[in-house]
């Protein structure tokens, strides 16, 4: 299915369950989250967190038997590698730059509940599917071609979030592919795997 199509298709089934909280005695919930990446990739000869990327996106959220929660997430996120955090001009700098739409579905435990208003602690696991749609190569590297990288990913996800109100918190994750993003175009071989850190600041709507 094109991007376009996916994106048009969640905003309306996001707008569908946003309603139906009214109706289902708030056992959906909804927001929006905005934070940024720090990703590396395993196998492109460059070591450390350094390629910082923009994480953003919608959450909605159901509410399971107390305290469980299940979460599905719509983001846009950036992912890669870079060989330096700070450049200089000692060394050129190489770095591979990754777009992807991402559908993060996880299950969350909550507690520190704050009387019967919300919960102010959330460990949460799951998977999350990813959709490559743009590549910048900087490598200087012509056995990198951005044609090669898979389009699809699928990765495991652990994080928390510590909610400061009713309505404003903050994330942390950690994500890795179960899936080598790059295939050899002469031997068919796979190689480079993507994983990052993720913080954000997520805002309930609902």
């Amino acid at each position: 299915m094109p991007i376009k199509k996916t994106i048009i298709t969640f905003i309306c089934i996001s707008l569908f369950l946003i309603i139906s909280d009214v109706i289902l005695a708030q056992k959906f919930g909804g927001g929006i989250t905005l934070g940024f990446n720090a990703s590396q990739i395993d196998g492109d000869d460059m070591a450390g967190y350094h390629k910082i990327g923009w994480n953003s996106g919608l959450n909605t959220s159901y509410n399971l038997n107390d305290p469980w929660q299940i979460n599905v997430d719509f983001l846009f996120s950036q992912r890669g590698s870079q060989s330096q955090l700070i450049p200089d001009d000692t060394e050129s700098l190489r770095k591979i730059t990754l777009n992807y739409i991402e559908l993060p579905v996880y299950i969350a435990y909550q507690d520190w509940k704050i009387e019967d208003d919300f919960y102010k602690v959330q460990g949460f696991a799951g998977l999350s599917a990813g959709r490559l749609f743009s590549v910048k190569n900087a490598l200087g590297d012509d056995d990198i071609n951005g044609d090669n990288f898979l389009k699809n990913d699928l990765s495991y996800v652990l994080g928390a979030k510590f909610m400061f109100s009713k309505h404003l918190g903050m994330t942390g994750r950690y994500t890795r592919s179960f899936i080598k993003m790059y295939k050899n175009p002469e031997d068919g071989s796979r190689s480079l795997l993507s994983y990052f850190l993720n913080f954000s600041l997520f805002y309930k709507i609902l």
